[in-house]
């Protein structure tokens, strides 16, 4: 059992670079923090401390993210042996909303020029939420008290005792690193966002630095502060390696599904590709994709705020499209499926923690308008296919034109070429070899044919 707990924990480190004395772990944050992002950021932190790196580099752009995944990193912070910088890079990056903690929980926080953090007041959303059992109030709609309560106090006394915690949390992570508590505690309480100049002038930030060596050189002549309040001065030599702890390939295929705009896509033309199947059986193609895409989504999932009865909506409104065949309903489910399909979009993540993590209406009016096109497209031909007379068997090939090869002599027979094929056939007067022909009858395996010269129009 040993020996087994000892393979793994080699192929774990083998999994990351090893780290020589006095080298830096660099880690790359530049998409929303989501339980993926999370564990790149503890695992790379974990391996690179197993590793013996000197210090850890977290080059940050990120708006933020969930609440739970954010704390998992905090966590692998504090716990790390070797300091933890976050460097808010490049020009025009951002450590909004969780990325603020993130940076607040670091040993020192660098900012490049033209960027900003802050704004970590937190929103409501998480993937899928859950129900909640409804407040139970007394008789009469009041407490204890006597006070009547008002619409949505849950909810707000909810929020408000969320806005308390991080706060105070936030403001323990400025004390310990004796920065500016204050500033710290309105990033949440009043979403205060500042600039790397007045995140400085403030005293929230360490340094405003134009690139990573600039970062190094204040290290090597400033103490940090530590998780619990110490000082430490770090031995950086003048020539550090700094090696990267890239996202495996699991994780980024992952992250790629946590983009709403893909995760929608998918989840429509997955739809898509199974109404095909469904309607014409036997494609197989479509019937495949479609299943592939809509698993993807599911993958998504978990990634994502996922809002149930906008989801439920886009399925309504496939209903709403198939039904438009069966029922004459002169265009009302039509315009009902496209309404319950946007509607149904604009609700899909409408709870997410952030921007980035929602559909915009850019998004959302193409792909859903020409989901729509084609859907509507498609049942328009399956009602023309439904109302034509069959044109299969004996009944579809009666009419069909074709060419004598062997003279018809009454009552004996012929052979004709017709759709492709040899047919003995029959006629009630002498037709010779070339003629065209049209067939009038069809008798098992024998056709009976008249000249095209006699009455038959081409087919």
């Amino acid at each position: 059992m040993l020996r087994r707990c000892l393979v793994l924990t080699a192929l774990a480190l083998l999994a990351f670079p090893a780290f020589a004395a006095g080298e830096v772990a660099r880690l790359v944050l530049d998409a929303p923090i989501h339980p993926i992002t999370a564990a790149y950021l503890v695992e790379g932190i974990q391996a690179a401390n197993a590793r013996g790196a000197s210090l850890i580099l977290i080059e940050m752009d990120t708006p933020g993210g969930y609440v739970s995944s954010v704390e998992q990193v905090q966590k692998a912070i504090l716990a790390s042996r070797a300091p933890v910088v976050t460097y808010v890079t490049p020009a025009g990056a951002r450590a909004a909303s969780g990325g603020a903690f993130i940076a607040l929980t670091s040993d020192l926080i660098a900012m490049a020029p033209n960027t900003s953090i802050g704004a970590a007041h937190p929103v409501g959303g998480g993937p899928i939420p859950l129900p909640t059992q409804p407040p139970v109030t007394p008789p009469g709609g009041e407490d204890k008290g006597g006070e009547k309560k008002a619409p949505g106090a849950e909810g707000a006394v909810e929020m408000q005792k969320l806005v308390n915690d991080l706060a105070a949390h936030m403001r323990s992570l400025a004390v310990n690193r004796h920065r500016n508590a204050e500033v710290a505690e309105n990033m949440v309480r009043e979403s205060v966002s500042l600039t790397e100049r007045e995140a400085l002038d403030a005293g929230l930030i360490e340094l405003v630095a134009k690139n990573r060596s600039e970062v190094f050189a204040f290290l090597r002549e400033h103490p940090i502060y530590r998780s619990d309040g110490s000082r430490e001065t770090l031995a950086l030599g003048e020539n550090l390696a700094v090696e990267d702890i890239p996202m495996s390939a699991r994780e980024r295929f992952l992250t790629g599904l946590a983009n709403p705009a893909l995760a929608y896509v998918l989840l429509l033309l997955g739809a898509l590709g199974l109404f095909v199947e469904f309607k014409s059986p036997g494609l197989i193609f479509p019937g495949i994709i479609g299943a592939i895409f809509i698993l993807l989504y599911l993958m998504s999932i978990p990634l994502l705020p996922v809002n149930v009865v906008g989801l439920l909506l886009i399925l309504l409104g496939i209903v709403f499209f198939i039904l438009e065949v069966k029922v004459v309903s002169y265009g009302m489910l039509t315009v009902g499926g496209v309404v319950s399909l946007v509607l149904g979009s604009v609700l899909l993540y409408d709870k997410a923690p952030i921007p980035e993590l929602r559909l915009s209406l850019t998004v959302i009016l193409p792909v859903a308008l020409a989901f729509s096109g084609i859907i509507v497209f498609l049942l328009v031909l399956a009602a023309r296919a439904m109302r034509n007379p069959v044109k299969t068997g004996e009944e579809g090939f009666v009419g069909k034109v074709g060419e004598v090869r062997e003279a018809i002599e009454p009552p004996g027979e012929g052979k004709v070429f017709v759709f492709g094929e040899y047919w003995t056939a029959v006629s009630d007067a002498p037709i010779g070899a070339g003629e065209r022909v049209r067939v009038v009858e069809c008798r098992g395996m024998t056709v009976k044919v008249e000249p095209l010269s006699k009455g038959g129009s081409r087919a």
